[in-house]
């Protein structure tokens, strides 16, 4: 539920430009509303500071060059096409109905549903019974009723995490605030990292969810034995560094690896994840690949 991919005026397949010649610098294209804009990239064989990693083709997926350039037009575009709310309480409400096992659909419209009662009266969304009734009522989404899970257990925290959201300090940095969230009840390091990132647009912080942690593995950036229970904060600092050295804005990768990885065909993400297992012609370069981005 962090974002809806927008359809953007990109042609990444048609103007991608580089030399066949590794140590080429690469040169991409992004068109926009106002024109064409570029922007070079080092050389595929060029090393990075991080852990001596190649920055890779702009266009293989998964490579650092590719990350690189996906967040540049992004940013270009819509540079905080992640935010949800307009305020610290909406931001909360919609990353605490979203998440693990809602699907976006779902988790926005019931969003869409609470945050107007906020807006309203917000005073209502203190009492659990009255959470509860507007995430038991059936949602309408494409014209049929879908009901919102876990409702019973969301509405005991969202009444609670609302009251409690009143005695923080709004104003803390960015990590800080994050961390006085995980007090409020069902808020993990990943839900307060998410809430901190849309309303901030914070690169202080990572939200660590299986896409990420996958895509790091790729990148060889994320060691296997770290795990997201155990290692939040390690994981965090490694994808913050990642970002830095390919000199994007850390809020943004995340949300680009985010809808890139989730979209990706389960026969190239086998590949990426595992190579050794599953050979190289399974990865075929066409433009349907090239459109994973748009």
């Amino acid at each position: 539920m962090r974002s809806t991919i927008a359809r953007f005026t990109y042609f990444w397949y048609i103007l991608f430009m580089h030399s066949e010649a590794r140590q080429s610098t690469q040169t991409v294209f992004a068109k926009t509303v106002t024109g064409y804009v570029g922007r070079e990239f080092p050389p595929a064989d060029e090393v990075l500071s991080f852990d001596g990693q190649v920055w890779g083709l702009t266009e293989d997926i998964g490579s650092p060059a590719y990350w690189a350039a996906q967040a540049w037009m992004w940013e270009i575009e819509a540079p905080e096409h992640y935010r949800l709310g307009r305020s610290l309480e909406e931001e909360l409400i919609a990353c605490l109905l979203g998440g693990y096992g809602i699907p976006a659909e779902v988790g926005l419209a019931a969003y869409e549903r609470v945050r107007a009662v906020n807006a309203e009266e917000p005073d209502r969304l203190l009492d659990a019974e009255t959470v509860l009734g507007l995430l038991k009522e059936p949602l309408i989404l494409k014209g049929r009723p879908v009901r919102y899970r876990f409702a019973n257990q969301k509405s005991a925290y969202l009444s609670a995490s609302m009251r409690k959201l009143r005695e923080l300090d709004h104003a803390a940095p960015d990590r800080h605030l994050r961390d006085a969230l995980t007090t409020l009840p069902g808020v993990g390091p990943k839900t307060a990292s998410w809430v901190v990132r849309n309303w901030r647009s914070s690169d202080s912080v990572s939200i660590l969810d299986i896409h990420i942690l996958r895509a790091g593995r790729i990148l060889k950036i994320f060691p296997k034995t770290w795990s997201v229970e155990k290692h939040y904060l390690q994981l965090e600092d490694a994808f913050l560094r990642f970002a830095k050295d390919i000199s994007v804005k850390a809020s943004i990768l995340d949300s680009v690896m985010w809808m890139n990885m989730r979209q990706i065909p389960g026969a190239i993400l086998r590949r990426l994840i595992d190579p050794e297992t599953h050979p190289p012609e399974v990865v075929q370069r066409h433009p349907r690949q090239m459109e994973l981005a748009l």
